[in-house]
């Protein structure tokens, strides 16, 4: 008694859904990937033309050397101040031996943690 799979026509859809549902599940990450492909693309061609106009490029050059310099102005600023060291105690905590030769106070992460009332 062999049934043959067309006699159940509803097994037929859900065979046919599932497969439906595998192929796009499988496809969509490729529709991303161009869909990213594509955009990059239309926005690199959208930059190479406005940077090609002398005048905006110009200006795209003097925000980005103004922002880097006012940078450096608020580090030097932070770095004079009473707390300003904060950051650079913090990153020098991270390599081992660095943190012994400066004056920074320990780290939250570098203190014991503490014991919990288990044992007296």
């Amino acid at each position: 008694m062999t049934q043959d799979r067309h006699q159940d026509p509803a097994r037929g859809q859900k065979n046919q859904a599932i497969k439906s549902w595998l192929i796009w599940y499988f496809r969509q990450p490729f529709v991303m990937i161009v869909w990213f492909m594509e955009t990059f693309a239309k926005n690199r061609d959208r930059v190479k033309a406005t940077l090609a106009r002398q005048d905006i490029s110009k200006i795209i050059k003097a925000i980005a050397i103004v922002t880097f310099f006012g940078w450096l102005t608020v580090a030097a600023f932070l770095a004079n101040s009473e707390d300003g060291d904060r950051l650079t105690c913090a990153a020098k905590s991270l390599w081992w031996g660095l943190d012994e030769q400066s004056d920074c106070e320990p780290q939250p992460w570098q203190q014991p943690a503490p014991s919990s009332g288990g044992a007296k």
